[in-house]
């Protein structure tokens, strides 16, 4: 990798520490390259979610807090004008919801892939424009600098003019990131732990676990973070949440205009944990996982930001805190405390079987199965032995399933479909298959990364296409069983990288007959034209 690739990887990640993005988020939100327009990656959240193009959302939604995050990274040792020239120019060709984002000029002046991140936001905005989000943009200007002349900062000024006049009440932000400043980030240690305060001396068990009375309030501030509920802790959490459900509906009706204490109209929420420590009324918890209790905590986080004045809340929440640092034991809480309502099986996905058998498997090889997302990387293990469930499960898509254009379509969603999910997590298959899945498709990707791809969206519409074509040619099949066979004892360290070289030449070549955008690596004619010459 070259340095100045690095460099925005590790400034990214520094940046973002406070997101719960993982590594993979952020490879895929890179524009760089040629016609970037000076910016580096690009990142969409919706109520502190990275949003993707195959993201789903409530297109009816309102309150919501929509942010995009820009980052320039410099490996210069001063800031200068132009980049921030460039902020400009990007956002006011690019951001204007009235520009036609396929008219020649802006085709020619700007990268697929930049565009096609800008669309997200686009879409996202327009869906949900009719509730009058809340919009944020930061701007990271990254360098080796340490001081701002005056000159360049007074460039930020017609940044926020252009902001603010396509975007009334619009929040805006210019941030310089000099070197001490990267320092001090990666230095920080983001907190695992969360406080929580109790109305009452809650019931203790002699095992650490405690049933508590926490006030309406006091619970919305324990699940929120910088004005958005938080994310990291409904993790282990299987369901999402169903804003216009009967039940919800319910919540919503009681914490407007019920009179009774709230714990006597609701179950409450189930807090699982490593470990808990009450000191006086206060508890605090180490990573804390809501098992159950989605959708009361989204009732309340909404109810409670939208008050304009404060209130002198009264009522209280039920809040179970289960001690267990047994992986499978949590996962049979997981799946107790979800058992209430009928979940279709392919919800309980981190709490299957076959991922804790994944992620002991994949650490004989040294790498890490982020089956917990992010925790491997608070954990300070490094980016490149993390696999993250989706990539994975679009590796397999892609050389076992034979699938690469559904692999590339849905980078977020790919297993939200059952029957797709049976298929790619299979207890049937050997565990092997799945490291050399990954392990090849890297191994596709470093030569693509060698043979210097023309531009970062050509790249991710053929790197698992390209897979795809390379493995069945080398192991002269396309029969799935076959497949599963042959890559589960398939040795990917004897592998020549020269032989890729012709597969790599005639993948090109079909993508680009067929048209060489988006739309052809999403659809059927590239997979069925290569596998025909197979």
């Amino acid at each position: 990798m070259k340095y100045e690739d690095f460099f925005e990887l590790y400034s990214a990640s520094q940046l973002l520490k406070d997101y719960e993005v993982t590594y993979s988020d952020i490879e895929y939100s890179i524009v760089g390259g040629g016609n970037d327009g000076g910016i580096d990656s690009i990142y969409v959240f919706l109520n502190g979610e990275l949003i993707k193009e195959d993201s789903e959302y409530t297109k009816n939604g309102k309150n919501s807090k929509i942010e995009v995050i820009l980052i320039q990274s410099k490996t210069s040792k001063s800031f200068k004008e132009d980049s921030v020239v460039k902020f400009n120019e990007v956002t006011r060709d690019l951001f204007d919801i009235s520009t036609d984002l396929n008219n020649e000029v802006i085709q020619n002046t700007y990268n697929k892939n930049l565009i096609n991140k800008v669309s997200i936001f686009r879409k996202l905005y327009t869906d949900l424009m009719k509730g009058f989000p809340d919009v944020k943009f930061s701007y990271y200007y990254a360098s080796m600098g340490e001081e701002v002349h005056h000159k360049v900062e007074t460039k930020g000024l017609p940044l926020k003019s252009t902001i603010m006049r396509m975007f009334t009440g619009a929040t805006f932000s210019l941030e310089f990131v000099g070197a001490s400043k990267l320092v001090e980030l990666n230095r920080k240690v983001k907190s695992t732990s969360r406080s929580m305060e109790l109305s009452e001396s809650p019931i203790a068990t002699i095992s650490g676990s405690y049933l508590c009375l926490v006030n309406l309030r006091k619970y919305y501030e324990f699940i929120s973070d910088n004005d958005s509920i938080s994310r990291s802790i409904f993790e282990s959490n299987v369901r999402d949440h169903n804003k216009n459900v009967i039940v919800n509906v319910e919540i919503q009706k009681t914490l407007k205009t019920g009179t009774e204490d709230f714990w006597f109209l609701n179950n409450g929420v189930t807090v699982i944990t490593s470990k808990a420590v009450l000191s006086g009324k206060t508890l605090t918890i180490e990573n804390p996982q809501i098992v159950n209790g989605l959708q009361t905590s989204h009732e309340i986080f909404n109810f409670y930001s939208q008050l304009m004045n404060s209130i002198d809340e009264k009522r209280n929440i039920l809040v179970r805190v289960i001690c267990e640092e047994n992986p499978e034991a949590r996962d049979r809480i997981i799946r107790a405390t979800n058992s209430q309502t009928s979940i279709p099986p392919a919800s309980l996905r981190s709490a299957d079987e076959i991922h804790r058998d994944i992620e002991d498997y994949f650490r004989t090889y040294g790498l890490y199965y982020d089956r917990r997302k992010n925790f491997y990387k608070n954990d300070g293990k490094p980016a490149s032995k993390i696999v993250s469930i989706p990539f994975l499960a679009q590796c397999v898509m892609s050389v076992v399933l034979l699938q690469p254009n559904n692999a590339r379509a849905r980078p977020s969603t790919l297993i939200n479909d059952n029957n797709r999910y049976n298929q790619i997590f299979n207890k049937n298959y050997p565990l092997q298959l799945y490291v050399n899945s990954y392990l090849f498709v890297k191994r596709i990707e470093g030569f693509m990364k060698k043979e210097q791809m023309s531009n970062k969206s050509d790249f991710n519409n053929i790197v698992y296409h390209l897979s795809m074509y390379a493995l069945v040619c080398m192991i002269k099949t396309k029969n799935r069983a076959e497949i599963i066979e042959k890559i589960s004892v398939l040795d990917i360290n004897l592998l020549d990288e020269d032989t890729f070289i012709p597969f790599k030449n005639k993948v090109l070549d079909v993508y680009n007959n067929l048209g060489g955008d988006d739309n052809t690596a999403k659809g059927t004619d590239f997979v069925d034209l290569l596998l025909s010459y197979v």
